[in-house]
């Protein structure tokens, strides 16, 4: 990895010292020097923060050019990277420091196989195999192909398609063009900059709680785009979607045993407890990052989740943060509470909202904004006790925020537009104009900016629940691939965060 030999160009073209980077993110300046010195690979989060400050990408920060950049890059035999180790393959890339790529070239060592172990993928584009050593067996909608040295295929990948070695193992160079890869379809470039920060973490590990047909086509995809390396998936296996098939070997099944009882209630509520419950179990265990919500109602999952004696809250309120990427504003906007909690403030429970602002400045942090600025939003900026929400706004602008600047109330135009702020004459207000988090005070609202953005607006939109000790992921059959597959990508990089400490 060239990051350190990057930074240390990026920093200087900048005219900033490692003093200033490291003030300007927060860390210690020993991380600069440790990665400038002694090629030191930090935190996917630390990444995104060095980037945002240094007003680049991570593509360039990490492999020293643009995600879309032309460019002609060499790799030697030293740099090639694996990618991934199973039983029956050893995958090298050969271009591992080519951001933006649409064919990923890769050497592979095939080992053999049994046929009822053989690990069958499909994905819209092309693939050539070309063998170097040893014999190849691949199967190509459902017919099998011997190869021997020189011998080569190609084929659409859409087909089902499976490897084997005839012997103790073939290399064979593979060449593979993704048609539908997700760094090529989103239409936002923070968006493209935080699947390359979920890629580059290697793969994370998702429990999936009675999986549906949308929960396994998100996590397929974010398998294809090696953000995803594996899946436990809890519940009855006869009712779980065929997809998950296309690649069965990196999906482990956990089995839930239905009890005398369960046929009674048509809502099967105990079974799906125990499914929860079963799911809330494996993250305790340390088996997955991320969990996962199916075919399960979400108030039982939320049980599950929470349970005092057996469950994984954190001792936060739960809240969902909703990431945009919005026209005209070079950062990403964190907005929340649009979906979970029907009030910022219920009663007068500024615990409460204390906690729903927390979890947007953890999420904030996470994805690379070093000390977020945050509005609490609502119709005027002057608090009114005949707007009690205002006045809410106001006492938790006065509270302590460690790693963030709080101010509220603030209308929707002064929080995010500099212009707004300098005509109304507050440009000196620290978050006006500049707000990275939008603090909501009710779920209507929350809700309305939400479907306008995503919908009339067509923003990509990405999804984190928190308030357990791993990410909540909970997608609908409304939600596009898009927003599945982000949300998969968002998740993935807090969990590094949580991991690394925060």
């Amino acid at each position: 990895m060239y990051t350190g030999k990057h930074l240390l160009s990026l920093r200087e073209k900048a005219n900033i010292s490692r003093e200033e980077l490291a003030d300007s993110i927060g860390e210690p300046l020993a991380l600069i020097e440790r990665m400038e010195d002694e090629a030191y690979e930090p935190s996917v989060s630390i990444l995104l923060k060095i980037a945002s400050a240094l007003e680049t990408d991570i593509s360039t920060l990490i492999y020293g050019k643009a995600f879309d950049a032309r460019s002609v890059m060499v790799t030697s035999r030293e740099e090639r990277v694996k990618v991934e180790r199973r039983r029956q393959f050893d995958y090298e890339s050969l271009a591992p420091s080519y951001a933006g790529k649409h064919i990923e070239p890769f050497l592979v060592d095939v080992y053999p196989n049994e046929p009822d172990t053989l690990e069958y993928s499909s994905h819209e584009g092309e693939e050539f195999h070309y063998v170097m050593e040893g014999k190849l067996k691949i199967i190509v909608d459902g017919r099998e192909h011997l190869l021997n040295v020189g011998d080569s295929i190609y084929f659409d990948s859409s087909l089902p398609h499976a490897l084997s070695s005839v012997g103790d193992r073939a290399k064979v160079m593979v060449a593979v063009y993704n048609a539908a890869s997700m760094r090529h379809l989103t239409r936002s470039r923070k968006m493209t900059e935080l699947i390359e920060a979920a890629r580059h973490l290697g793969g994370r590990s998702v429990v999936v709680v009675l999986p549906n047909d949308t929960a396994i086509e998100a996590v397929n995809r974010a398998m294809e785009e090696r953000v995803v390396e594996d899946a436990l998936l809890v519940g009855d296996p006869g009712t779980f979607p065929e997809a998950y098939r296309r690649y069965a070997n990196r999906y482990e099944i956990v089995p839930v045993e239905h009890e005398a009882g369960d046929d009674a209630d048509p809502a099967q509520t105990a079974y799906q407890r125990r499914c929860a419950d079963r799911g809330v179990a494996l993250i305790r265990e340390g088996r997955g990052h991320m969990l996962m919500k199916g075919n399960i109602n979400t108030a039982i999952f939320m049980k599950g989740v929470l349970d005092k004696q057996s469950g994984i809250g954190s001792g936060r309120r739960l809240s969902l943060v909703s990431i945009f990427e919005l026209p005209k504003l070079n950062r990403l906007i964190f907005l929340t509470d649009p979906g979970i909690n029907t009030a910022l403030t219920t009663g007068d429970d500024l615990a409460t909202s204390r906690d729903i602002i927390l979890n947007g400045i953890d999420v904030a942090r996470a994805l690379g904004v070093a000390k977020p600025k945050v509005a609490i939003l609502d119709a005027n900026e002057l608090p009114s006790k005949k707007l009690p929400t205002t006045m809410f706004a106001q006492e938790l602008s006065a509270m302590e925020w460690p790693n963030a600047t709080v101010y509220g109330p603030l209308s929707y135009d002064l929080a995010l537009y500099e212009d707004s702020a300098r005509h109304k004459g507050i440009e000196d207000n620290p978050v006006a104009g500049k707000a990275d988090i939008l603090i909501v005070p009710h779920i209507s609202g929350g809700n309305f900016l939400y479907k306008a953005w995503a919908m009339t607006m067509s923003a990509d939109v990405a999804n984190i629940v928190l308030g357990a000790t791993v990410p909540l992921i909970i997608t609908s059959r409304s939600d596009g691939d898009m927003t599945k597959f982000l949300t998969l990508c968002a998740s993935a990089v807090y969990s590094g965060y949580e991991e690394d400490g925060k």
